[in-house]
């Protein structure tokens, strides 16, 4: 009996030892697993992602949703050479956000009306976090001077769907009046001179890529912007382009005084100006806007002056 009494107790000590290792320590799971799970209902901010056009002063998406009172983390991502940001306002502050920017350089940390937003970048992305935020339509536009007013800006629908999402692809701006007739302008000019035009779209570009001059004798270039974005007309000894455009950076796009420059304009928006070449040898020469980052961007053309 003694024997069989001393064999029941083992027999239980041996039950309740492998009862007890049965139970998983949630320590040891965690640290075999790499770390604990997310708990449940804690999956962070829904997402949405926009991004600059390369070449132009737009978003690629002028629509955008998410949902309404849930913090959002916008990815923005600008991949051309000109700086661009991506900033939400209150609605009805998009003017008063994009004119308070100009005195910051476009940075709109701290202005009234911003909901949120990053700083100007080019070449990069950031992502911008979006607080919870109640239902409704907002703007959101770059603040970058000027580039609001010429037409980088798009809504963003707050409890439109349960999740964030992004919106199609803007569609190439259509041909205006001022395009078609600055299109039909002679490139080779008359009596008046030669005639080039920014794009009146925002595109960084000139519309008149190649012009045509004779050597020997001086010339005019009536020079157009029809744009609110500030650009000019420079034109600069070969193989001299980048580093005018570098220098000019320091001065706000001012080419006067630069080495390398031939003939140019300060920077103008929605007027135009004459530049005075003076005679030239035969060759080609570049021209280019160097308003900070455009040239990069692709602002540039070619003079071919003919024997």
């Amino acid at each position: 009996m003694q024997v069989r009494g001393l064999l029941a107790l083992s027999a239980l000590a041996v039950a309740l030892t492998l009862a007890g290792c049965s139970r998983a320590d949630p320590s040891i799971i965690a640290d075999s697993t790499g770390g604990q799970d997310t708990p449940a209902g804690d999956a962070g901010p829904a997402t949405v992602d926009v991004a600059a056009v390369t070449n132009g002063l737009q978003f690629q998406q002028t629509a955008l949703t998410g949902p309404a009172d849930t913090p959002i983390a916008v990815n923005f991502n600008n991949p051309a050479a000109l700086e661009h940001n991506w900033v939400l306002v209150q609605p009805g502050q998009e003017q008063a956000v994009a004119d308070a920017a100009k005195g910051t350089g476009g940075n709109p940390a701290g202005l009234n009306g911003v909901i949120a937003g990053g700083a100007p970048i080019a070449n990069g992305s950031e992502t911008v976090q979006v607080p919870p935020t109640a239902a409704g339509q907002y703007p959101y536009l770059c603040t970058v001077p000027g580039h609001y007013e010429a037409g980088m800006k798009g809504t963003m629908t707050l409890g439109a769907t349960a999740e964030g999402g992004t919106g199609e692809p803007a569609d190439a701006a259509p041909q205006t009046a001022v395009e078609e007739a600055s299109a039909a302008a002679a490139a080779e000019g008359d009596a008046a001179g030669l005639t080039a035009a920014a794009d009146p779209s925002g595109a960084l570009k000139f519309q008149q890529t190649t012009l045509q001059a004779q050597a020997g004798t001086g010339f005019t270039v009536n020079f157009a912007n029809s744009a609110p974005l500030q650009h000019n007309w420079v034109l600069v000894q070969p193989d001299q382009a980048e580093a005018v455009a570098t220098a000019a950076q320091a001065k706000g796009g001012d080419p006067s005084g630069i080495p390398g420059v031939i003939a140019g304009g300060k920077p103008i928006s929605n007027s135009s100006e004459t530049v005075e070449v003076p005679a030239l040898e035969p060759g080609t020469y570049p021209y280019i806007c160097t308003v900070p980052g455009h040239f990069q961007a692709g602002m540039v053309g070619e003079l071919t002056v003919a024997p």
